[in-house]
């Protein structure tokens, strides 16, 4: 029997006892207690898959309406893994979920079941939800449940274990979030969950959920000719009662959607002519894009994001100009396009290599409020970030979204939308200074720190310690030493991914410590190593987190090099004395401090410059000595005759002194 695993020291896992009937798409449900009370499970989540936690955080004490509250959540050590995993502990249903399988039927809803048991409860959840600033974006039929045995109400499961929209059907997704890219449909906003709710109560009134389409992109095209609701109802036989909710809720145009507000008044006995739907006006004639003809100027808009590669020229043609200024009609559209490409100057001036960005540009002026369409990725830009990080190990994708970011459309967008400019600000802001992270490309910077620039939660993903699922700069020094501690310790402690990470989320990390990780024209011994403590060092330092004895014994022998650089025996020997102590006080600072001493560093060098003059001086002399001991004859016949001089001096100064004595005496 595996053991309990503890969250917060307050709830208690199993994992012996899983419970697949509360299962979400990307995690697993355990039996939990809170105390002796078994009234919530867990969620232990998959790593890859980035949770909500601005969500999470956003719902933190709701009231017991009929959401699936989130009640704790954490990061435990799971053994079945062997890894650290994110962990979720929510409201368990005291019923079963009401589609456990796409081809399930179960007996359709009376007007009355879906008025108390559903909208009633669910009505004032999106409203607290609403005023707390928080999408749910996973609201579809098979993610509800029996709030009770007796099948009376029913409640809507969680909604933050994984990007808002990754797994709703397309059917239950408004054409805004549809046409985007699955990973890339955006945290979205009221109405958009409201679109949903449509869409499950008409699986609710027959009793089985939408099938999917067989061809995605068609069934696009179709709603936007036709309108939603003409294809998700169909011919389905409804009360004219549940007709006028579910066109109001189902409409294309974001404005005539219903609202909270019309949900409560409709709950609360008033009844409304059943809207008509509004389609988009057709042009006086189609126009043909990529082998297809499109009337309307939302069908052309996705169908040259579709076709980017060649519709440049399209573009760039007298077809399109006199279909856009004189075929549609739409002065609205002809004022956006205008606004994002220069008009039709700017359309006909704009270089060839800048084909893409042009047809991003005339899309986004078409159609304003659908995902921005660039080289084939179509996205709500607070969906970029969740597709970097879903699919960060794929070129592919690392290649859609740098061109994305390099073509700057987040500022051509922004000027032709018409809601509120203050809640966009901070996106553009940090899309603005992406492509200077981009194009920089040294650790630190590149598609790595797009990644955590635009992931605020995520964990570090560096492969050292990405098992350990750390998500904040605190924790990276104690994930390192556990890997110091481990046998399996890569070259040096650091990498792309965790330098990236530290940029982003530090702001105490400037860049002149990031610049000089893995500068190649600095051939100091060990500078690597010593880039990465002065890194670590900061970061050890503002974490106060103790010390770490192992992580200072990995950088004992990563800075072996820079001890040896010392050329003094004795002043290399004192160094490596003081990093051996240095390192047991489990500082990486106090090991910095000495590699970072310039004068001792300095009077080495000094001492090491006389050291070679002197030597080179002696080599001189001994250089001369070798050379005249090679004509050992002209220097013996040399030195006699110096000899014989000094000899014959002497004598005859002796002689001399004798003849003086001589006659004195």
């Amino acid at each position: 029997m595996a053991d309990l695993v503890k969250l917060n020291d307050r709830f208690e896992i199993d994992p012996a006892q899983p419970l697949p009937d509360f299962d979400s798409p990307s995690a697993k449900a355990y039996a939990c207690k809170d105390g002796g009370s078994t009234d919530v499970f867990a969620l232990v989540c998959d790593p890859k898959v980035p949770l909500r936690v601005e969500a999470i955080n956003g719902l933190k004490g709701f009231p017991n309406h009929n959401l699936m509250r989130v009640h704790d959540h954490g990061v435990v050590n799971w053994t079945i893994s062997g890894r650290r995993m994110p962990v979720l502990i929510l409201d368990r249903p005291r019923g079963m979920r009401l589609f456990s399988d796409p081809g399930q039927v179960i007996e359709p809803f009376t007007d009355e079941q879906l008025a108390r048991g559903f909208l009633t409860p669910f009505v004032a959840t999106m409203r607290e939800m609403s005023q707390r600033g928080v999408t749910h974006r996973n609201i579809r039929p098979d993610n509800l449940f029996y709030s009770d045995p007796t099948r009376r109400s029913v409640m809507v499961g969680e909604c933050v274990s994984s990007p808002p929209g990754l797994y709703q059907p397309d059917s239950c997704e408004s054409l805004e979030c549809v046409m985007a890219d699955r990973t890339a449909r955006g945290e979205g906003g009221v109405l958009d969950d409201l679109f949903s709710v449509g869409v499950t109560l008409l699986s609710l009134l027959t009793g089985r959920m939408m099938p999917e389409a067989t061809d995605p992109q068609r069934m696009i095209f179709d709603r936007i000719n036709f309108g939603s609701y003409a294809c998700l109802v169909g011919s389905t036989r409804l009360q004219m009662n549940m007709v006028e909710v579910l066109r109001g809720l189902l409409t294309d145009e974001p404005r005539e959607r219903w609202t909270i507000r019309d949900l409560e008044l409709w709950l609360g006995g008033r009844r409304l002519t059943p809207k008509q739907v509004k389609l988009p006006p057709k042009a006086a004639r189609p126009l043909a894009v990529g082998g297809g003809s499109y009337e309307n100027v939302r069908a052309v808009a996705h169908a040259i994001g579709r076709n980017w590669n060649t519709a440049a020229d399209l573009i760039r043609g007298q077809d399109f100009d006199n279909w856009l200024r004189r075929s549609l009609g739409d002065e609205t559209a002809v004022e956006s396009v205008n606004k994002v490409t220069g008009g039709a100057n700017g359309i006909q001036s704009a270089p060839k290599e800048e084909d893409a960005r042009l047809v991003t540009r005339v899309a986004i002026g078409l159609d304003p409020t659908a995902p921005i369409r660039h080289k084939g990725f179509s996205c709500h830009i607070d969906g970029v970030g969740p597709t970097l990080a879903l699919n960060f190990n794929d070129d592919a994708t690392r290649q859609k979204v740098a061109a994305f970011i390099s073509s700057r459309s987040v500022g051509p967008w922004m000027s032709v939308q018409t809601r509120s400019k203050q809640d966009l600000l901070e996106l553009f802001s940090k899309f603005d200074k992406l492509p200077t992270f981009l194009n920089s490309t040294g650790p630190g910077y590149g598609i790595e720190r797009v990644l955590y620039e635009l992931n605020e939660d995520i964990h570090c993903m560096s492969s050292m310690i990405e098992h350990l699922y750390v998500t904040d700069p605190e924790e990276v020094i104690p994930a390192l030493e556990a890997v110091a501690q481990g046998g399996n310790r890569p070259p040096i402690p650091m990498d792309r991914h965790l330098a990236a990470f530290l940029g982003a989320r530090s702001p105490d990390i400037e860049e002149r410590l990031l610049r000089p990780l893995g500068n190649s024209s600095d051939k100091r011994p060990a500078i690597d190593a010593l880039n990465v403590i002065r890194l670590l060092a900061r970061i050890q330092t503002l974490s106060r987190n103790g010390p770490m004895p192992g992580l200072c014994q990995w950088f004992v022998q990563l800075m072996k090099p820079a001890v040896n650089g010392f050329h003094n025996l004795k002043a290399r020997a004192a160094v490596e004395t003081s990093v051996m102590k240095a390192s047991e006080s489990g500082q990486l600072g106090e090991i910095l401090k000495i590699f970072d001493d310039q004068r001792a560093q300095q009077r080495d060098q000094q001492g090491y410059a006389r050291a070679q003059q002197e030597f080179a001086h002696c080599a001189v002399q001994v250089a001369q000595m070798n050379l005249d001991l090679q004509n050992k004859d002209s220097l013996a016949a040399e030195l006699g005759e110096q000899a014989a001089a000094v000899i014959s001096g002497v004598v005859g100064s002796v002689g001399t002194t004798a003849i003086v004595i001589l006659y004195l005496v």
